[in-house]
């Protein structure tokens, strides 16, 4: 007999079933099971089907969940600001290569799966992120926006689009290191010496 899994609240049950399925999302797609999903969970199949209603609602809650920012501002806002600039950012764009790389990958695996994703969460044509992410990158910049030829704001704006150009799988060639995108952009747009 399997040990019992730890009584949950509803919304922490709800939230840790996401976290366990999104991987198991992306590697099996629409063919993945409530079962699946238990067993990985360590929970009865029931358990999952008394969190969530059936098996479209918990992947429409996992496709909602990859576009939520709340964990990644955390991470972004934690990171030292006696860095470098330099420092600051590259550990900032990694967390967003993470990110990108984690919503590409379960939005590409409900497509070729069938599943619609929600597109209320995802980002505009012209916005690699969210507005609450370019603060914390803007923030992150501070005072050494005064180093920079373009206002902090648009270099948030090249850091995010070169991001997420670095981290898709559908662009060639090898990916882009965040050492790399932030050289690329703070070269480029900072003043001469």
């Amino acid at each position: 007999m399997t040990p019992r899994a730890p009584a949950l609240s509803p919304e922490a049950r709800r939230a840790s079933l996401v976290d366990v399925t999104i991987p198991l999302l992306r590697e099996h797609g629409a063919a993945l099971t409530t079962r699946q999903v238990a067993e990985a969970a360590g929970i009865a199949e029931g358990t999952v089907f008394r969190a969530f209603g059936s098996k479209e609602e918990l992947v429409q809650a996992c496709a909602s969940a990859v576009f939520d920012s709340t964990d990644v501002v955390a991470q972004l806002r934690a990171i030292d600001r006696t860095l470098s600039l330099d420092e600051r950012l590259v550990a900032a764009v990694t967390v967003m290569q993470v990110r990108v790389e984690r919503i590409i990958g379960v939005m590409t695996t409900l497509r070729l799966s069938g599943v619609v994703p929600p597109h209320h969460h995802a980002p505009t044509r012209h916005r690699a992120s969210d507005p609450e992410v370019d603060a914390v990158f803007v923030d992150l910049i501070g005072d050494d926006a005064a180093s920079l030829r373009l206002p902090a704001q648009d270099v948030v704006d090249v850091l995010a689009q070169l991001t997420l150009a670095s981290a898709h799988p559908f662009f060639p060639g090898p990916a882009l290191t965040p050492a790399q995108v932030v050289s690329v952009v703070l070269d480029g747009t900072r003043r001469s010496r």
